[in-house]
């Protein structure tokens, strides 16, 4: 019987990473209605504020008692589309886009800042080598933006694949106009490749781990004008390069000459590259403020759910690691999934589960609960 996993947010909260709920908090505590209409002020100044309305807008769904930052990315992402052709239209784009590089920021200095953590924590994820050695390759699915698994492969030295080309390019590190002083790499997949579904993860039979991020990741952007991803490379298969990979792209490569002003780049990094031209590296966690009537970011999450539905069918058991099972999409396709055979299993793992969640009761007989910490969980294949 062929195992995948299904990783969500508890899954690395052993590590120094946030639930949803803390980071729901960690917003709300930053952005009130004084903050923002601080930031907007700021922003008028310069040339590119929004509406009263529009503020006013955010602020009753930030004050609201069920506040889910999720939920919020997704009625203002519905708002900008509706509102296409208002005159306020750009400004719940911008906003939208604003609010996703806030969230992607957020979940990436939490992960440098908890390096150590993240680091001293990783052996007591031992577990993860005897899966791996029982499915050839192991599907890891996360919905997860952070480099748990890539930090884990690293660390126990276990091939890891996450469907990238071996084809690579090379990203300049400038000091001041001209100055290379260094470089990072990065593996390609174009846009025809997720189109097709041809992703060159291992075959069947192979030792390792395929890595499906189904919902974007902090190393994964799209890059300039082109639907064609790129995922950080870095410089050593190990922990500390994984981590400087990150600082080096969320730091090491805003080129100054390009944004003297750091409030009008929105959710991407522009740079030079070795050519002397303009580039930018957009953030995939939810959506980039390139172009304002661009679909590709809703596209992109549809082909990688599509992916997640294919390859889940060639296993017979997934069990879900910290997720908290409120996804619609993916819950569509693990529904699915169930009831196209009576001998699929979801197992569903957290330290609090209780119940079958609403959306997956109709087939309760084949899901079983395990309340349990992942680290707990993984030690009982070790």
């Amino acid at each position: 019987m062929l195992t995948a996993l299904l990783l969500g947010a508890g899954a690395s909260r052993e590590l120094g990473m946030p639930l949803r709920s803390e980071l729901n908090a960690e917003i709300v505590a930053w952005l009130t209605p004084t903050s923002l209409s601080k930031i907007n002020s700021a922003w008028r100044a310069r040339g590119f504020g929004h509406p009263d309305q529009v503020i006013e807008d955010l602020v009753r769904v930030l004050e609201s008692s069920d506040f889910d930052y999720e939920s919020l990315l997704r009625q203002w992402e519905a708002q900008y589309i509706a509102g296409a052709g208002d005159a306020r239209g750009p400004s719940y784009y911008s906003l939208y886009a604003w609010l996703a590089q806030v969230v992607s920021l957020a979940l990436y200095r939490r992960q440098v800042a908890h390096r150590n953590v993240f680091q001293d924590g990783l052996p007591y994820f031992a577990g993860i080598v005897p899966l791996v050695r029982e499915n050839a390759p192991l599907w890891i699915f996360s919905v997860n933006h952070d480099v748990l698994v890539e930090c884990l492969a690293a660390h126990f030295d276990i091939p890891v694949n996450c469907g990238f080309s071996s084809r690579t390019i090379t990203i300049p590190c400038r000091r001041g106009p001209g100055t290379i002083v260094a470089e990072l790499q990065a593996n390609l997949l174009g846009e025809a490749e997720l189109a097709n579904a041809a992703l060159p993860f291992f075959p069947a039979g192979t030792p390792g781990i395929n890595l499906l991020k189904i919902h974007g990741a902090l190393d994964v952007f799209a890059f300039g004008d082109s639907q064609d991803l790129l995922k950080l490379k870095p410089a050593a298969q190990n922990f500390d390069s994984i981590i400087d990979a990150l600082q080096i792209a969320n730091e090491g490569l805003l080129d100054p000459g390009l944004c003297p002003d750091p409030l009008s780049v929105t959710n991407q990094i522009p740079f030079i590259d070795q050519n002397g031209e303009r580039q930018v590296l957009r953030r995939t966690l939810l959506a980039s403020a390139a172009r304002l009537t661009d679909p590709y970011p809703q596209l992109m999450q549809r082909r990688f759910l599509e992916y997640f539905r294919a390859s889940l069918g060639q296993v017979d058991q997934l069990v879900a690691i910290g997720c908290s099972m409120d996804d619609a999409e993916v819950n569509d396709i693990l529904q699915d999934w169930l009831a196209s055979s009576d001998h699929r299993r979801l197992e569903i793992v957290a330290p609090r589960i209780g119940q079958v969640p609403p959306a997956l009761q109709p087939l309760s007989a084949q899901i079983a609960l395990t309340p349990s910490s992942t680290t707990t969980y993984l030690e009982g294949f070790g």
